[in-house]
């Protein structure tokens, strides 16, 4: 014989452990809502970057090294996923359409976010459809031309082109590539007239101009560094950051010559749309505890890229912004969405 509690009248045993059961299911009825969320607890399980592109190259670098460091401090795999094609917009689809737990992220470049939606039909929409963590690294453009041509400046490359208009030939790796779209932006900016000469991509081009069959293309830094301490192979005529580079410190930058000249492509860490908030501020500040760190941005640096770590409002203001000046020289080019 038992006492219920708050009543002194006495219950059968029987009846009193029949009663256990249903005690102990109100109670996980209520612990449940905090069980659930104690299991859930970002990270539960392993989270998978995806990669726009094969493996090897910077942007397969860099999600490699942050899924690295990222798996240390939260304790769940971070796992690399490399899905290529259609200029890297396949990848991104998946992610956009991806469940926004945190558990599906995206190494992303400036031409899925940026560029692609206005050169190619897609079936997302970078900004109502991903959103933006940290910003890993930039890359430059350097003005690569063959040491044959004689130009050691870029207003000596200006000067020949104004002379003989159309008859400076620039090669990029495919319509409405960045190495395009960059070397458009130059010929705009200098006023010039050039022959553009499409390839199946920068390495082709690259070959091309060091052959001689042309005279210039835009080439992201990290594609030419391997040449600049052989001069006699390729000339570096000057880079489109707004500062010169610690990697290149003798090559000026085309500001120089022509202020205000500044592009860049980017690498950033970014999610589907609607992410919990604390997860997207967990990644951001680890992303940028670790671009901030001399071994991390000496890797990056030594590549040829910038390291940024740009918070998430930055890097959102910074896709704005770049936005704003790619449609212009989309445009003026009549590239159309194919």
């Amino acid at each position: 014989m038992t006492t219920d509690e708050g009543d002194n009248t006495m219950i059968p045993l029987q009846q009193w452990l029949r009663r256990i059961p249903l005690s102990l299911a109100a109670a996980a009825i209520v612990a449940g809502p905090a069980a659930a969320l104690a299991a859930d607890a970002w990270p539960s399980r392993p989270v998978t970057i995806v990669v726009p592109f094969a493996p090897g190259g910077n942007t397969d670098m860099m999600a490699r090294m942050m899924a690295e460091r990222m798996g240390k401090v939260f304790g769940k795999p971070f796992i690399v996923d490399n899905k290529g094609g259609a200029a890297g917009t396949i990848a991104a689809e998946q992610v956009a359409r991806a469940q926004p737990d945190g558990y599906t992220l995206f190494m992303a470049t400036m031409t899925q976010i940026v560029t692609a939606p206005m050169t190619n039909k897609i079936r997302y929409d970078p900004i109502r459809d991903l959103a933006p963590i940290v910003n890993v690294g930039g890359n430059p453009f350097v003005l690569a031309v063959n040491p044959q041509r004689n130009f050691r400046t870029v207003t000596d490359l200006v000067n020949y082109a104004k002379a003989n208009p159309g008859k400076l030939n620039v090669g990029h790796g495919g319509n409405g590539t960045l190495t395009h779209l960059s070397a458009l932006l130059f010929l705009s900016r200098v006023g010039v007239t050039a022959t553009t000469v499409p390839y199946r991509g920068g390495a082709p081009a690259l070959a091309d101009v060091l052959a001689g069959q042309i005279d210039m293309y835009s080439a992201s830094v990290s594609e030419v560094m391997s040449y600049a301490k052989t001069p006699e192979k390729l000339t570096l005529l000057a880079v489109s950051s707004d500062k010169r580079l610690p990697q290149l410190p003798s090559v000026p930058t085309i500001a120089e010559t022509y202020p205000g000249h500044e592009v860049d492509t980017w690498n950033g860490l970014m999610g589907p749309a609607g992410m919990p908030a604390d997860v997207v501020a967990k990644l951001a500040e680890e992303g940028r505890k670790m671009i901030n760190e001399p071994s991390f941005r000496a890797q990056l640096e030594n590549a040829g890229i910038t390291p940024l770590g740009e918070m998430p409002d930055v890097f959102a203001a910074r896709i704005k912004a770049e936005t704003a000046k790619w449609k212009p020289v989309i445009q003026a080019a009549g590239i159309e969405p194919q």
